[in-house]
């Protein structure tokens, strides 16, 4: 920071100003003054705005985007494996999702709240909202595979720290539940991630932001809840490695199940948690009654321009007439 008491051209040597700070300088206090958090509002406004960043992703860029998110995700996975699951793989297991915010990947799950906040406050398309949950949920797919393959599997990585039946077991206890226990228990992981989400778009520093996703998201592991991005790292993993060791006894998991009775009941279970207990209700709470209004009004203008509508005014306004004569 510019010193306030440097040299003035009028003073003589050795003497110090004391002239108020420049304009730059005063800019610079008032950006040291901000407060820390958002308005519960402006989190809102701050949603929309990265709805509608999101939403106008060139293909390319939302590739590569979504791919980064899976794998991060992945390296986190990794990560709870290595250290043996857990409390403390738990607790370490953030970093995956701290990477994706700070890096602005392409997450489904956070995207399922982003979109649905943004969708309801008519600042992004229902095509638009289709095209970034298919690209991400494949994109984080591919990322997560390619993290499992490479760095978790054919790299023998887990093997060396003794966590292979570890990752086995984890995979045939995701898998074989019942579907509707996933779908409910991927509604609990996204509540929370999501909270961790907003709750760090409400903050204006990085370690706020880190703090604000940090717990949350323990959280989720802790309970036992299901993520379907992570899900894409465990189970292909446990798949792999089932193959790879068949001493290992256990039920097998087919591509089938890891599809339509694993990844799907998480997937629909994730988006209500994101999208509407998280999304839809803050947009209820901070935006309601203005989008309402412009929804009530588009209606309105729509049924007023309908051709039978007209022809309709125009036979009531000639009946009043003759009645009138």
């Amino acid at each position: 920071m510019t010193d306030t008491t440097s040299s003035h051209p009028d003073l003589e040597a050795g003497e110090s100003s004391t002239l108020p700070p420049k304009r730059s300088d005063s800019r610079l206090l008032n950006g040291l003054q901000r407060p820390g958090t958002k308005a519960p509002k402006d989190a809102l406004k701050a949603v929309y705005a990265a709805g509608v960043y999101k939403a106008n992703l060139p293909l390319d860029i939302l590739l590569v985007q979504t791919f980064m998110a899976g794998f991060y995700i992945a390296m986190a996975g990794q990560f709870f494996l290595s250290v043996g699951g857990d409390f403390l793989g738990a607790a370490m297991f953030p970093v995956g999702l701290v990477a994706v915010v700070l890096t602005s990947g392409e997450l489904f799950t956070g995207d399922a709240l982003v979109f649905i906040t943004a969708w309801l406050g008519q600042k992004v398309t229902s095509k638009q909202l289709a095209r970034n949950w298919t690209v991400a949920w494949l994109g984080n797919f591919l990322g997560a595979l390619t993290w499992a393959s490479l760095l978790s599997y054919a790299s023998d990585a887990l093997h060396d720290k003794g966590q292979v039946e570890l990752a086995i077991h984890i995979a045939q206890k995701k898998a074989l539940q019942p579907w509707f226990h996933i779908f409910l228990k991927g509604i609990g992981a996204n509540v929370m991630v999501c909270l961790g989400i907003w709750m760090a778009t409400c903050s204006e520093e990085v370690a706020g932001k880190i703090l604000a996703i940090w717990f949350p998201t323990t959280g989720f592991v802790i309970m036992g809840f299901e993520h379907s991005i992570a899900n894409q790292y465990f189970l292909p993993l446990g798949m792999m490695l089932m193959a790879q060791h068949p001493e290992i006894e256990g039920p097998r998991i087919t591509v089938q199940h890891l599809l339509f009775k694993a990844l799907l009941p998480a997937t629909l279970g994730n988006l209500v948690g994101g999208g509407i207990f998280i999304g839809a209700i803050y947009w209820y709470a901070f935006d309601s009654m203005e989008s309402m209004n412009r929804v009530r009004e588009r209606i309105g203008r729509a049924w007023s321009s309908r051709p039978h509508y007209h022809h309709k005014k125009q036979d009531q306004h000639e009946q009043a007439s003759q009645d009138s004569a």
